[in-house]
């Protein structure tokens, strides 16, 4: 090649070169400027449950920097998600006077309510272990408390509870309802005998 046609071919593409990126930039820069058509919109009506959030490990990407020329990978972790629940006092739940058809006599039932002898008998009626630890069984007519009500319940096994005296009333109706640890009311006994 001679050296005057080298020299020319270098000088225009020493011009040449800063257009041509000129016009990859500004090629690049409408495609990423395209005008949104549209815009999706989505409506609930009131009647849509709202979900509430629990605690749930979930994978939230980490950016991790690889060694050597390249952009960062993201790699995975299980970060738990956690949102405090506030349970309100229980207070005492003898005080409720809940209706009968309320409970639903599962996974536990009152077997009996011996007024005389202050006994309460429980009867497991699901198929797995119940753990009767903080559970509270009251007596509806006197508002007060059967204690020591506690234990592991297997199923199908029947269990009783002797209290040493004063709560049930023996001459006249006194209903039992029995309280899981968390208040919700798990089964109630019409005791009229």
């Amino acid at each position: 090649m001679r050296p005057q046609l080298k020299s020319a071919l270098i000088a225009l593409s020493i011009i040449l070169t800063p257009v041509s990126l000129i016009f990859v930039a500004i090629t690049y820069a409408q495609t990423q400027l395209e005008p949104v058509t549209h815009l999706p919109i989505v409506r609930t009506s009131p009647e849509t449950p709202v979900p509430t959030a629990t605690a749930t490990p979930t994978n939230t990407p980490t950016a991790t920097p690889t060694p050597g020329p390249g952009t960062p990978s993201v790699t995975p972790t299980n970060t738990p998600t956690i949102t405090p629940t506030i349970t309100p006092p229980i207070g005492n739940l003898c005080q409720l006077n809940p209706s009968p058809a309320s409970a639903p006599n599962s996974p536990v039932m009152i077997d009996d309510i011996d007024k005389g002898g202050e006994i309460v008998a429980l009867r497991n009626v699901s198929p797995t272990m119940v753990d009767l630890t903080g559970w509270h069984m009251c007596s509806i007519n006197g508002d007060q408390e059967h204690p020591g009500i506690s234990g592991l319940l297997a199923p199908g096994q029947v269990r009783s509870f002797f209290n040493g005296g004063g709560i049930w009333h023996d001459t006249q109706r006194d209903d039992g309802a029995l309280y899981n640890a968390a208040g919700q009311l798990i089964a109630y006994d019409e005791n009229i005998d």
